[in-house]
């Protein structure tokens, strides 16, 4: 049984949220897509929990034949929190 660092175990927990928030934003990606999802109920409520979580980059959402838009802002976030995910997985893996 191998003992794990105190900072092995903190760097887990910061991927993990971070995996978690990826999802959470990908769920707005999709519900924000389809202009239906979004006017409903839980559409709104997904979309208030993870406004805080998505960068503001200032681009342009691009408008979906679904009747809702493709959140480029949400999209770039999604790859930015992979990326960091990635990076401290290599930085995890040398302590």
């Amino acid at each position: 049984m191998s003992s794990r660092s105190p900072v092995y175990t903190i760097f887990t927990i910061v991927m993990d949220l971070l995996v978690i928030v990826a999802i959470a934003v990908t769920c707005r990606l999709v519900v924000s897509f389809f202009g239906v999802l979004a006017a409903g109920t839980v559409g709104k409520v997904i979309l208030a929990f993870t406004d805080p979580v998505t960068i503001p980059l200032g681009m342009d959402a691009i408008k979906t034949p679904y009747g809702g838009i493709f959140d480029v802002d949400a999209g770039l976030t999604i790859v930015i929190l992979l990326l960091a995910e990635w990076v401290l997985s290599l930085v995890r893996s040398r302590s």
